[in-house]
């Protein structure tokens, strides 16, 4: 491990007592080993290195094959998982209106509770996958497979909370080799499952994105982002951040992405979200040699080139929910950031 690397938010601290017990684990005495005081270890302020958490994962994998029961430690991990410290999160993704409004919520859940992990959301021709990489120096298939079959295990489970029982259909492609828990995670999934493959992604329908959830709550769904966006932007303030250390544009920037709606209000509406008087953020900007119409521009174009390829939003549409006044804007700003227009562009990704 680096020397300057920061701690990870150990938010997930109960998770892992939970599941350690449903294993017959003595999690508490591995804490110990490593170092971590117990009396400090609430879930709101604990910390744990990455290479801690490494050891820690291995031994509970190991020791749950020992006793022999038929468990396999990342899945009783996963699927103990629930959002008790980040209850805004859950809000969030419970009164979604559709699966692709809640796969907003994976970009807000690295800095929260892993930094070191990153998600993205990819849509080929009839298909949509969810991909998990990680972001440290020594990550390999080798080293990170329990945590990834892990995070697979809650994605899965929640996206059966959402959509019902048996709506996961697809597959799962894993970078790791198989081994002897295999059966065990390939049970859960009740999908096929790829070992050896390029990527760490759960692959399904892209229709499934915009099935209309039952849970859809606009009032509710809409005041969880605005305070996950406030609590994201005051752990920045703190210095408990993402683990790596976030400049100011990238809060910015993260902030708009997550909620769009922000960009055609304004300054002071960014900054009242963030919890700063708009002069001070501004001064801020400048003195860190940016401004908000560069973030908006890098924002906006990021955004334009996720919905256009969709087919099913018009260009006065896209350009409406990316803060323009009407689509020549949208389209001479489209020109300048890429060279063409947002028409061919959507024709050359079709």
């Amino acid at each position: 491990m680096h020397p300057s690397e920061p701690a990870i938010p150990f938010v997930t601290v109960t998770n892992w007592i939970r599941a350690a017990a449903q294993c017959g684990l003595d999690l508490a005495s591995m804490l110990s080993e490593e170092g971590i005081d117990l009396s400090r270890l609430h879930p709101e302020t604990a910390t744990i290195q990455r290479e801690a958490m490494q050891r820690i994962m291995t031994r509970c994998v190991d020791e749950t094959r020992q006793l022999a029961r038929g468990q396999h430690f990342p899945i009783v991990l996963g699927e103990s998982f629930a959002f008790e410290y980040l209850s805004d999160i859950e809000t969030f993704i419970t009164t979604s209106a559709t699966l692709r409004e809640a796969t907003r919520s994976l970009e807000w859940i690295p800095p929260m509770v892993n930094p070191f992990m990153a998600f993205s959301l990819a849509e080929h021709g009839h298909q949509a996958r969810i991909v998990l990489q990680y972001n440290h120096p020594d990550a390999s298939p080798g080293r990170t497979w329990h945590f990834t079959e892990a995070v697979f295990t809650t994605t899965v489970k929640f996206s059966r909370m959402l959509l019902g029982p048996d709506a996961f259909s697809g597959r799962v492609t894993l970078r790791h080799a198989p081994h002897q828990d295999s059966a065990t995670l390939e049970r859960f999934f009740q999908v096929p499952v790829e070992y050896n493959a390029e990527v760490d992604a759960l692959w399904f329908e892209r229709s499934m994105l915009d099935r209309p959830l039952r849970g859809a709550f606009p009032s509710l769904h809409q005041m969880a982002a605005e305070r996950v966006a406030q609590q994201l932007a005051q752990r920045n303030q703190a210095g408990i951040s993402d683990s790596v250390e976030s400049t100011l544009s990238q809060q910015i920037f993260d902030l708009l992405l997550n909620q769009p709606q922000l960009l055609g209000q304004g300054l002071e509406a960014l900054a009242q979200t963030m919890g700063v008087h708009a002069r001070t953020l501004q001064r801020r900007l400048k003195d860190s040699g940016d401004s908000h119409s560069a973030i908006l521009d890098r924002v906006r174009f990021q955004l334009a080139q996720r919905w256009l390829p969709d087919e099913q939003h018009s260009i006065e549409d896209i350009s409406e929910r990316l803060g323009f006044s009407d689509r020549r804007s949208f389209t001479q700003a489209f020109l300048r950031w890429s060279g063409q227009t947002p028409s061919r562009f959507r024709r050359g990704q079709a």
